[in-house]
């Protein structure tokens, strides 16, 4: 009798603790895409001028929640991209994502690690060539994964999220060592950014110095029957280069033709100079542009695609993106040339 209680006892226990402990949750997501471009200068990983195949950012991961003393939560994510496609990579098949440990409860979460800042998270669903190589970093900095970073998301407020971010200066500079602005992120969104429950979302982001830029965002988000439309203003400015300055604008729209097909199209623009498209050229060595010489810098993208769903997790997409680039020093233009780039993807999540 005394062994069946004690057997018992010991399953109870263990359902306890297997309840307290949910089994984490492995994902990931492969993303690949046949592409031809000019330039090679909005490629993703493994890409290139001329005709590549790359990694439209694929990934793998593990995430989960543990309960702790009500009403906490321990919460934790370890991610990577899987770029081993590429046969430059063969040796680094894999490189760091979002990875955190936290606590979340009834005043938010607050989280340790690499993290994505505030101000990426304002973006919503704008982005309608989001982890292609039309995705709107080309144009605009600020979508960044940091090291060394404390981030908070607060619960909703009157349907409000607030995100704050903040890296530590000592673990990425140095105890002692002075940077040019202030290494916080903060951002905040309204509404739904996948426009089902709510048709609008707003967005507003700032980061004071983080990768030493400066930068201000807003975006917004409406569906008006079954035609979603977004928009982004940013501000952006070198806290290294100062006379790298600026703002730019995008336009996304997306339309619904059937239930498994739907069009896309962008037109944006941005002079910052901060952008991932601007900023290969300027650290391209071969084109000798020397950044502290530049007046001005200006880079145009317009693009058009489709998505196509086979199933839940999988789809099927394309595009033709184009991009005008211009570089001005005092007395020249010493960059001035077009950049055709044409994607054919898969992809598919689990």
């Amino acid at each position: 009798m005394n062994k069946r209680i004690l057997t018992m006892a010991i399953a109870a226990a263990t359902l306890s603790t297997a309840a307290s402990a949910a089994s984490p949750d492995f994902y990931g997501a492969m993303r690949f895409a046949v592409s031809n471009a000019d330039t090679g200068y909005a490629a993703n990983g493994g890409g290139g001028a001329g005709f590549t195949l790359q990694d439209d950012n694929s990934l793998v991961g593990v995430r989960g929640k543990i309960e702790l003393d009500a009403p906490f939560q321990l919460v934790y994510q370890a991610e990577v991209g899987v770029q081993g496609v590429d046969s430059t990579n063969t040796q680094k098949p894999f490189y760091a994502r979002d990875t955190f440990l936290g606590i979340a409860g009834n005043f938010g979460q607050l989280t340790f690690g690499r993290q994505a800042l505030a101000i990426w998270k304002s973006e919503g669903g704008v982005d309608q060539f989001n982890l292609t190589n039309a995705d709107m970093n080309r144009l605009f900095t600020g979508n960044n994964r940091v090291a060394d970073m404390i981030n908070y998301v607060s619960p909703k407020i009157a349907g409000a999220t607030v995100y704050a971010s903040y890296q530590l200066k000592d673990d990425v500079y140095g105890k002692d060592a002075e940077v040019p602005g202030d290494l916080y992120s903060i951002g905040a969104v309204y509404g739904d950014k996948s426009l089902k429950d709510k048709p609008y979302h707003i967005g507003l982001g700032y980061n004071a110095g983080v990768n030493n830029v400066e930068a201000l965002r807003i975006t917004g988000q409406v569906a008006v029957a079954k035609l979603k439309l977004g928009a982004v203003y940013q501000n952006s400015k070198s806290l290294v280069n100062t006379n790298l300055d600026g703002s730019g604008f995008m336009l996304d729209a997306a339309y619904p033709i059937t239930p498994k097909l739907s069009l896309k199209a962008r037109y944006g623009q941005d002079d910052s100079g901060q952008g991932v498209y601007m900023g290969r050229i300027l650290g391209d060595g071969n084109l000798g542009i020397d950044k502290s010489q530049v007046n001005a810098t200006k880079v145009v993208n317009m693009a058009i695609g489709a998505d196509y769903k086979l199933s839940k997790t999988t789809k099927l997409y394309t595009h033709f993106s184009r991009y005008d680039a211009q570089v001005d020093v005092a007395s020249a233009r010493v960059y001035d040339a077009t950049d055709n780039v044409f994607n054919l993807g898969l992809m598919t999540k689990f």
